[in-house]
């Protein structure tokens, strides 16, 4: 026992001990839960002589089940192996592998992945005549999960669901489900439930099993779940529950708060011990994400505290645009490296995938090594290869890898086979893909070849458009004339609107790359023509060519080497670092403008991501936004989050642009809305710190001499000797020196 309770602090070893009745562990973040949960599982086996066969305990994802279950084989022995250890649904499994024959079910039923799902409802989709177009596959089915979630059958939802459809396909779904003897993910709770109400020696048996229940992550359970708990601990009442309020994020995928914070009017004699004593994170840290999360009304009080130290201030720095902010990250990684930190022991956090695209450039600009968490890299993300491949195919007909990556993207009743013999045709014609269109002569079904023209002459119409916009403009051209964007708005999913901000975040870049970046390209070029005397197709061939510079993929022997991490702050909950930076908080993207707009419930989950993205940092912490950056193709002024003046100013160093000791005269807005349509981004001037002009001679701690060959806001742009070439550098970084 005194194994078991060695290291642990008082309301630590309460909960351990505390093994009769209801029981709610409010574990704030980096609390040591983990170690709790093990540990009393650990006693009751030890000290309370509690079978293995008797005890439940029940987490998200595999990963921490795998983890719990070896501390407690640690700690137990072989024995801790017989305790059941799961996730919700491989619970489900072993239950609904017993007696699902009791609910009409073979014993032998299959589970549904992603794909077999889709491809039901297609099929559903197409039995009851519904165009894939008006409503999408994932419509149906992110609907119906809701449904299943909320244990409503297709006769529950017709009672107050408005879309006749949803409810059509979703009865249609589940004959087709039961027939064939298949289950979905959600289905195995679902039966689950009706299992037990439907049998009820069933639900004696399990109730009989699990006298000492334990349910991980119980912020995150959905109203299905919960129902499984409640009927399972019905007997015994020695429940376990341990969670955090103010770490619920997912109720977007059903997740309902309301099941830990009404714990204690479903048991009203249950305990209740708050772990409040954080083992990650410095004080300093830990006080800005008390402030931040005490505004929330949602929630039970506590504030975390840590014996770490005080450490030092939140750095707050406040950019000019997007790209200033992504290089002041780069810039600081690279100096903090020097100071016995490595690549790996930084974390950039945002809040949605699309931020990563500025903060990727500038780490290839320095060569900074990363790798991304929880989506792809912007680059490699379908939707922005799709856009690739169009923008190249208009600008070269002749490109067949383009044409066979988007002949069919959206769907255009173009199959496989089709594709085949017209790639047979060309290879022994000697032609391209779209010049054979006109030429095949080997079978293709005149349907099929009439498709081909269609999808030849929509390219070939783009392609004389081009000239009559901007980058920008032809993008959204071809986004909206190709049905892409139509699709992703079609789908109505979460999914479909990231990879809708993700084309936004091209079009940003677009226009950034044909005012800004353009004419340094051709000045690294030493070309003498000017961005304003390109054609668009000039400026669109070079802009796809600057890409693929940028999208070199990783190596087998690079995927072991010390690489920052990128990811969503969805992706980060539950893991920590020595360094952390929260990138783009502004109002509109942290928190986002429908959370703004909606208040209430929505913006206090935003508060939530919030207090889970500062509790990632163990050391120290950088906070950054953009007075302006680009978004869907064009430049808009964002205020700073309205979170970080919930933050005391005490706990904040704050930098950048709103510290100058010199101000421009004008506001960033003004001088962008009384600028010419020739003028672009450059023309506007702001005194940085260190006062720099081209022609400063310059020593650089890591690049040795130099010379500014330009100078656009706090970005100084130098020319190196080789092989380091001209580099883009804050001018307030300290590794840089002017030189006399």
């Amino acid at each position: 026992m005194n194994q078991l309770l060695h290291n642990m602090n008082p309301q630590q070893k309460e909960a351990i001990l505390t093994t009769e009745g209801p029981l709610l562990v409010m574990a704030g973040a980096g609390s040591g839960k983990t170690r709790v949960l093990t540990h009393r599982i650990a006693y009751l086996m030890s000290e309370k002589q509690v079978s293995p066969y008797n005890i439940l305990a029940i987490t998200f994802t595999n990963k921490a089940a795998r983890e719990m279950k070896e501390r407690v084989e640690k700690l137990i022995g072989e024995r801790g192996k017989d305790v059941w250890i799961s996730t919700f649904h491989s619970m489900c499994v072993r239950i609904l592998r017993r007696d699902i024959d009791l609910i009409g079910y073979d014993l032998n039923f299959g589970i549904l992945d992603d794909a077999d799902q889709l491809s039901v409802i297609k099929t559903v989709m197409e039995d009851l005549n519904l165009d894939p177009k008006r409503q999408s596959p994932k419509y149906f089915l992110s609907q119906i999960s809701n449904a299943k979630n909320e244990l409503k059958s297709p006769r529950d939802l017709s009672k107050e669901f408005e879309n006749e459809d949803v409810i059509r396909v979703y009865e249609r779904y589940q004959q087709i489900l039961f027939k064939n003897n298949r289950v979905d993910f959600d289905d195995l709770l679902v039966l689950t439930v009706h299992l037990f109400e439907k049998h009820p020696e069933v639900l004696t048996f399990y109730q009989n099993k699990f006298q000492y229940i334990h349910i991980d992550e119980y912020q995150d359970t959905n109203n299905a779940q919960y129902q499984i708990v409640s009927l399972l601990a019905q007997k015994f009442r020695n429940i376990c529950v341990v969670g955090d309020s103010d770490q619920s994020i997912y109720s977007w995928r059903g997740a309902n708060i309301e099941n830990i914070l009404s714990f204690e009017h479903d048991y009203p004699d249950a305990k209740v011990v708050l772990l409040e004593q954080n083992y990650r994170s410095k004080q300093m840290i830990l006080n800005a994400a008390n402030d931040v999360i005490q505004n929330n009304s949602g929630r039970l009080d506590k504030r975390l505290w840590s014996d770490r130290g005080e450490g030092n201030q939140i750095e707050y720095y406040r950019a000019l645009d997007g790209d200033v902010e992504a290089t002041y990250i780069a810039d600081k990684i690279s100096y903090m490296r020097r100071d016995s930190y490595d690549y790996h022991d930084f974390a950039i956090l945002y809040r949605t995938n699309s931020q990563s695209r500025a903060i990727e450039q500038a780490f290839l600009r320095q060569n900074i090594p990363y790798r991304l968490i929880g989506g792809q890299s912007y680059f490699k993300r379908k939707e922005i290869k799709d856009l690739m491949a169009y923008l190249r195919l208009i600008c070269n007909p002749d490109d067949d890898l383009s044409f066979k990556r988007i002949v069919n993207e959206p769907k255009r009743g173009i199959g496989a086979a089709s594709i085949e013999k017209l790639t047979q045709f060309a290879n022994e014609a000697e032609l391209s893909l779209m010049a054979s269109i006109d030429e095949v002569d080997n079978g293709i079904a005149r349907a099929t070849l009439n498709k081909f023209i269609d999808f030849k002459q929509m390219i070939y119409m783009l392609r004389s458009q081009i000239e009559a916009y901007s980058i920008a403009e032809f993008i959204d051209l071809v986004l909206r004339q190709t049905g892409y964007l139509e699709m992703l708005e079609n789908e109505n999913t979460i999914e479909a609107d990231s990879r809708i901000d993700n084309l936004g975040e091209f079009q940003s870049m677009a226009t950034q790359f044909e005012e800004v970046d353009l004419n340094e390209i051709l000045a690294e070029e030493e070309s003498e023509e000017r961005a304003d005397e390109l054609s668009t197709m000039t400026k669109l061939v070079i802009l796809l060519n600057d890409l693929m510079l940028q999208t070199d993929t990783e190596t087998e022997e690079e995927a072991n080497e010390s690489k920052v991490t990128l990811m969503t702050i969805h992706a980060a909950k539950g893991l920590e670092f020595p360094v952390v930076f929260i990138c783009g908080f502004e109002d509109g993207i942290f928190p986002l403008h429908s959370a703004l707009e909606q208040g209430g419930d929505e913006l206090e989950e935003e508060r939530r991501l919030a207090y889970v993205a500062i509790t990632r940092a163990e050391d120290i912490l950088f906070i950054t936004n953009a007075q302006s950056r680009y978004q869907y193709g064009r430049r808009s002024a964002n205020r700073e989050s309205m979170f970080i003046h919930e933050i005391s100013d005490k706990y904040l160093n704050k930098t950048g642009i709103e510290t100058r000791s010199k101000r421009p005269s004008f506001t960033l807005q003004e001088a962008l809305d009384n600028r010419s349509p020739k003028k672009t981004i450059q023309t506007i001037t702001l005194t940085t710190d260190s006062s720099w002009k081209s022609g400063d001679k310059v020593l650089h701690d890591s690049f040795g001499e130099g010379v500014v060959v330009g100078v656009k806001g706090e970005i100084v742009s130098i020319a190196f000797s080789s092989p380091h070439g001209i580099k883009k550098l804050m001018g307030s970084h300290p590794a840089l020196k002017k030189r006399g």
